[in-house]
C-alpha cells in the first residue's frame, strides 16, 4: 500500500491534513483513492496508528467513514467548513496515546453486535 510506505518513509508529512474539533483534532487524514480515506494516529512522534478506512460518502451517512468517526466518539459532525490544518507542524505529529486508546475502545464498542429482541 502506497500510503503505508509514504508514512514509512516521511512519518507524518506523508499525511494530508489533521481533523478539526475536540476529540478529533489530533487525527491525520490521508486521501487514498477516489473517496477513501485513512484516518491516523500517532501515539508517539515515531508511531502511526490506523484508526479507519473507509470511504467519504457525505450522501450516505450509514457508510461514511466521518459519520463512523463521529459515532464513536459520540461527537456531532461540524456544521461548518471543517479547516484543513497539516498533519505536522514544527514539533511533528499530533501525538496522544490516551486518544488512541479511547478511540480504539470507542471503535470497539461500535463493531459488537447488537442484540436481537
Amino acid at each position: 500500500m502506497a500510503a503505508v510506505e509514504a508514512l514509512e518513509r516521511v512519518g507524518c508529512d506523508a499525511a494530508g491534513y489533521r481533523l478539526s474539533g475536540d476529540g478529533v483534532d489530533r487525527l491525520c487524514v490521508v486521501h487514498l483513492w477516489g473517496e477513501w480515506r485513512l484516518l491516523l494516529a500517532f501515539p508517539e512522534p515515531d508511531v502511526a496508528v490506523i484508526i479507519d478506512i473507509g470511504e467519504h460518502l457525505a450522501h450516505d451517512p450509514g457508510r461514511d467513514i466521518y459519520q463512523r468517526l463521529y459515532e464513536a466518539v459520540a461527537m456531532d459532525p461540524p456544521d461548518a467548513v471543517r479547516e484543513k490544518p497539516p498533519c505536522c507542524n514544527e514539533a511533528g505529529p499530533p501525538a496522544d496515546a490516551a486518544q488512541v486508546d479511547r478511540l480504539r475502545d470507542a471503535f470497539k464498542e461500535l463493531v459488537k453486535p447488537r442484540r436481537r429482541r
